[in-house]
């Protein structure tokens, strides 16, 4: 691949060089995309800046990564394969505090991997963005591989075979939100291992967030200290990369690999954010 790549700090990679707009099929040959994949896995989280995707080249790049899941906020969206994150309607006008679209997304300011409530988690996420606020509205990004590392052996040792329990209706009763027929709460109770093999790589990492509700054949009592010790394992400001978006950037992460949460924005000024979510193809493996 022709391109400039440069480490970020703490974590993950910038990457230059590479012209994923100009044609509506995803931008590059089949080579180059292969080596883009390659380096998401490598990295964790790549940004390539100045892409400024339109939604059809943005899902065509997604569909080259895997199948897209389907799970838009909203009925706006031009493509059901994009998730369309914004804080305006459909005529322009900034949607109210309370606003049932808004009290949906409230809760990924909490460090999540993306689809954990489901089977099959996500493998990546490719994020684009579209209209900024003047401040706020950032990217936290934080590694489970280096997360794993951080640990004492014993705590390693303690955590390996934990099963995390994964209720999307307690999560989001944590974070405040209550929504009256919240299609969500219907969904089932999900269990993954606390310890993960990533699958392509073969690496350890942890398999934990502030969406996992307490841990298997536990009391909350006993399991809480568990999953908050686990957390500031990941969460370590020294290893935590936050991405201040620009017009025009495209982020792509591995959720086998990586938590991210995002930050808070005044509402008073227009954010939309472009997402397309690729579908997981095996069950998390107990490492």
């Amino acid at each position: 691949m022709d391109f400039d790549l440069r480490p970020l700090d703490p974590i993950g990679a910038e990457i230059r060089g590479l012209d994923l707009a100009h044609d509506p099929g995803g931008g590059i040959g089949d080579a180059d995309l292969a080596s883009l994949r390659r380096l998401v896995v490598e990295w964790g989280v790549v940004v390539l800046p100045e892409q400024h995707l339109t939604p059809v080249q943005h899902v065509a790049l997604g569909r080259r990564f895997g199948v897209p899941e389907r799970g838009a906020f909203n009925e706006d969206t031009p493509d059901p394969d994009l998730i369309l994150l914004t804080n305006r309607d459909r005529d322009g006008k900034l949607l109210p505090p309370d606003d049932v679209r808004l009290r949906l997304v409230a809760i990924n300011e909490g460090w999540h991997t993306d689809s954990s409530f489901r089977p099959i988690p996500a493998t990546f996420s490719l994020f684009s963005a579209v209209v900024v606020p003047p401040e706020g509205g950032d990217t936290f990004f934080a590694s489970l591989r280096h997360a794993w590392e951080a640990l004492s052996r014993e705590d390693q040792v303690s955590v390996r075979g934990l099963v995390g329990i994964h209720d999307y209706k307690k999560a989001f009763e944590r974070f405040g939100s209550t929504i009256p027929g919240n299609p969500i709460f219907d969904l089932p109770i999900v269990k993954h291992p606390l310890v993960r093999r990533h699958p392509e790589t073969g690496e350890t990492t942890l398999y934990t967030s502030e969406h996992v509700m307490g841990i298997d054949g536990m009391s909350d009592a006993e399991a809480q200290p568990i999953l908050d010790r686990l957390l500031r394992a990941a969460i370590a400001p020294e290893r935590v990369y936050r991405h201040h978006f620009r017009v025009g950037d495209l982020v792509i992460w591995d959720n086998r690999s990586m938590i991210h949460r995002a930050q808070g924005f005044d509402g008073k000024h227009v954010r939309e954010m472009h997402h397309v979510r690729i579908a997981g193809t095996e069950a998390v493996i107990a490492a």
